[in-house]
Order: C-alpha cells, then structure tokens, then sequence
C-alpha cells in the first residue's frame, strides 16, 4: 500500500504545482511526462506477483520466445491455453533483444503508458486531470492484470477520429488490428454506427430496453453462442459466468457515473446540450460501458470488455470541466474531481484488491 500511496502523493504534489505554472503549456507538458514516468516506473519494476495475470504474461513470454514462428499455428501453453497471433509475434519480437523474464513486463508497461501518453497528449483538455483521473479510478492498477485488452482500448481510442470524419475502413483497421492481440477488440465496432444515432430519451430507453432483453434472455442466448464458437473459447466463458462481477464492479462504475453526471450539471442548458450534441462518440462509449457492466452480474467476460471503454472517462471529465466559461467555478468543479477522485481512490483499494495489484513488491 505505501507505495500506490507515495504515486498518489506523487501525483497530487504534480498537480499543485501544475496549477501554479501560470498556463505555461512546456511547464505543464514536463510535469505530465513526470507524472507518466512514475507511473511507468512502477509498473515495469513489479514482480510477477503483481496483476493477477502477470505471471501468465511472463508464462507465455517464456513458452513463445522458444517456439518457432512456423509453429505458432500449434502453440498451447497448458493451463494457460493460448493467446492471440498478434500477441505471439509481439512476444516473439521482444524475445529476439531479452529473454529475461521481466523483460515483457518492462515493454509491456512501457507500451501501456505509451498508449494512454499519446491519448491523453492529444485528445485532454486537460493533461495532469487526465493522469490523475486514469490512476485514481484505478485504471491503472486494473491495466497491470490486463495487459493485452489495455493494448486494445489505448489503440483503438487512436482512430476515434475516424469515426467522427465518417472513414469506417481506416477504423476498422485499427479494430483488426486489435483483434490479433484480443478478440475483446470486437465490441468496439458497434459504436461506428451508434454514433449516428442521436442521443435522446428515445435511444436511452432503447437502449435500457435492449439491456433488459439480454438480461432476461441471456441463458438462450448463451447457449446459442456457445454453439457457434470455437472450442478453445467456451472454456472461458463457462468460467466467466462462474465468476459473475456483483457489488464492487457496479460501484466503481456508480462512482464513474456520478462524476461524469456532476461535471455535466456544472453546465448551464444551452452548453450541456451542445456537449452532447458535440460528443455522441464519447457519451455511446460511455453508455456502452453502462451496458456491459450491468451484463457483467451475468459474466466476468463482459466486466473485460467495459474496462475497454473506461478511458473515455479520463478524457470526458476534463472535456466538460474546459466547456465552463466561469473561471472561478471551472476551478471550484477541477477541485471537487480531484478531492473526490482522491477519496474515492483511498476507500477502493482499503476495500478491494485492485486486480491482485497489492501489497506492492519489486522483481528484485
């Protein structure tokens, strides 16, 4: 604990001093490459006990790095089954410079923050906000047990301005692509076509009527997919749906949706409506996050695929704090995130194991 303690005193002292850098944007710019770095840092330095899959990772790096390429087709790493082929060649080429077991850690981390660095260099309106959201909701702890899927949703977030310019080729390219490193790539597509429907109240109890249909139906439903895919898969879902997400997945989420909904009412009218009518992919995002944690009380698979959309948060909160024109009141809602950002960051990791992240240990 003492050290996701010291990264969080890391980052709120980054903060202060971030807020008194008088708007100076390379100042600003420096303190977040900090920020990142400590993050990193961490991350590429902790043992295969931290993350419940790191030891998987570190298994199949081990296992591929003394496979030929011509056999991948046949590779089977036991207990652990198999991975995607991009994933394959991604291990395979680290192994050419090290086959030090920490290496895929140190590369793997070093791609995550990569990933989530360019995102939020490009796309935050607020850089420090956006780190210090993305480690106070956890996303960080969470990415360290899901290597490949936080690889997935950094990556795919990069075409999102495909979608909005309307070019479903060049964005499918990024879903494919993702999809060599984990099939959970699939569930972004929907929101290519979702993002033309205009958000209303009608497409929100469409939406809520949808989820209702595939609670009550999810057994047949089950039973029909379970049919159709291929064999190595049904293992994984047997076994998700033996571990359905109850209490704590709904309240990280209720807790995501009540700082989204606060920043939202900090809006008068007319400029809450124009957000919305401005970022239909941000907010279908979100509201397909919304979607599959409630079907995650049914499986755990769906719990992986909402954590693919959960960047959107990091990046949303500081878009609507910069649409309020009051710079007093800007200041007082930035606050407010943050205190309860913080607040909220203490009682989730004195309360639940943050993918098997803690206690903290160095691989030396």
């Amino acid at each position: 604990m003492v050290v996701y303690y010291f990264i969080l005193c890391g980052l709120t002292f980054l903060g202060v001093a971030n807020a008194l850098s008088n708007k100076n944007k390379n100042y600003q710019n420096v303190i977040v490459i900090i920020a990142l770095l400590l993050l990193f840092i961490f991350a590429a330095l902790r043992s295969i006990n931290i993350g419940a899959d790191t030891r998987q990772y570190v298994s199949h790096f081990l296992k591929i790095s003394n496979t030929n390429i011509s056999d991948f087709s046949n590779y089977n790493n036991g207990w652990y089954g198999d991975v995607e082929i991009g994933y394959k060649f991604y291990n395979k080429f680290i192994s050419f410079f090290s086959k030090n077991p920490q290496a895929i850690t140190i590369v793997n981390s070093l791609v995550q923050i990569l990933l989530i660095s360019i995102l939020i260099f490009r796309d935050s309106k607020h850089k420090w906000l956006s780190v210090f959201l993305y480690y106070t909701f956890c996303f960080y702890q969470t990415a360290l047990n899901l290597t490949p899927s936080s690889f997935v949703s950094y990556f795919v977030f990069l075409s999102f301005p495909f979608i909005k310019n309307k070019k479903l080729i060049a964005f499918l390219a990024f879903v494919l692509i993702g999809m060599t490193f984990h099939t959970s790539a699939i569930f972004f597509i929907p929101l290519y076509f979702l993002s033309k429907i205009k958000i209303s109240p009608k497409s929100m109890f469409a939406v809520l009527c949808i989820c209702l249909f595939c609670m009550i139906g999810y057994s047949t439903f089950l039973s029909i997919i379970i049919n159709i895919i291929p064999a190595k898969y049904v293992w994984y879902i047997d076994s998700a749906r033996e571990h359905a997400h109850t209490s704590v997945e709904l309240l990280v989420y209720i807790s995501h949706f009540i700082a989204l909904v606060f920043c939202l009412l900090m809006l008068n009218k007319q400029k809450r409506k124009k957000f919305i009518e401005d970022n239909p992919v941000m907010l279908w995002a979100f509201i397909f996050e919304t979607v599959l944690y409630v079907l995650s009380t049914q499986s755990s698979m769906f719990s992986r695929g909402a954590f693919l959309f959960s960047p959107f948060v990091i990046i949303m909160i500081p878009e609507i704090l910069n649409t309020i024109d009051n710079k007093n009141k800007r200041f007082i809602a930035t606050c407010c995130i943050v205190i309860y950002g913080l607040v909220l960051y203490i009682a989730r990791v004195n309360v639940n194991n943050v993918g098997t992240t803690m206690p903290y240990e160095f691989f030396f």
